[in-house]
């Protein structure tokens, strides 16, 4: 696995985006967001919460209507990546050594900025998503 010191860069979708129920966690001195970016993928409906699946998903299951969507996050700079990633792994479901049974994986992956391309690190959903909604049609569902 790629060094948490030398990529040091997190993508968030959602919850942990500035603005939003969770946004806390990376504030408090821990970050400094650096801006928005784009991943080929789609969410998907895990409860409450959406997971990412990308398009080209090395996961256990293949994401087919994901083809021609873009996941909307941020970009944060980690300041201590290996104490705040021993945190937020916990937070997401992550056990580096027990990935099969992982909710979530935390890997490098792709993100387009307005500058390029850049490489950060994701959470990405590590269970069969047959029979999940994706994520925007769950919640446009939920009742209010």
């Amino acid at each position: 696995m790629d060094s948490l010191e030398l990529h040091n860069i997190l993508f968030v979708y959602d919850s942990l985006m500035r603005g939003r129920e969770r946004q806390d966690f990376l504030s408090q001195g821990k970050t400094r967001f650096i801006g928005s970016a784009t991943t080929p993928g789609a969410l998907y409906a895990v409860g409450d919460f959406p997971g990412l699946v990308l398009t080209t998903s090395f996961s256990t299951a293949p994401a087919p209507d994901t083809n021609d969507c873009q996941v909307h996050g941020e970009l944060f700079e980690i300041f201590d990546p290996v104490t705040f990633f021993a945190t937020l792994d916990v937070i997401e479901g992550y056990w580096p050594e027990q990935t099969e049974r992982s909710l979530f994986v935390r890997r490098l992956i792709n993100v387009q900025t307005a500058t390029g391309t850049a490489k950060a690190w994701a959470y990405i959903l590590n269970i069969q998503i047959n029979g999940l909604p994706r994520f925007d049609e769950a919640k446009s569902s939920s009742p209010q």
